[in-house]
């Protein structure tokens, strides 16, 4: 696709089509990231207490605490990334108005 060749008017409505699909789809990859990070966290947890030979129940209590841990801590990262991405857009819109 040649984008110099395209009108202005064009070019910024294909700008902004890319834009919102880029932005859909970046919630559903951060999402993605926080999974795996979850699950490799609590399977480090696992394999450690495996290796260290501590009761089963122990190092499976805590792998699952990590693991739920590190998924409601990476949910509360990407609610507030967008939080502050949108108070910093109003922030910007207000102080362009003036």
């Amino acid at each position: 696709m040649q984008l110099d060749a395209m009108l202005p008017a064009d070019r910024a409505l294909f700008d902004a089509a890319v834009a919102a699909v880029a932005e859909r789809q970046a919630l559903g990859w951060r999402f993605r990231l926080v999974m795996i990070e979850s699950v490799m966290m609590a399977g480090l947890v696992l394999i450690a207490g495996l290796l260290v030979d501590q009761p089963t129940s122990l190092f499976t209590q805590a792998s699952v605490t990590v693991g739920i841990a590190c998924f409601a801590s990476g949910l509360l990262l990407i609610w507030l990334s967008s939080v502050t991405s949108g108070l910093m857009l109003r922030w910007r819109g207000h102080r362009r108005t003036r």
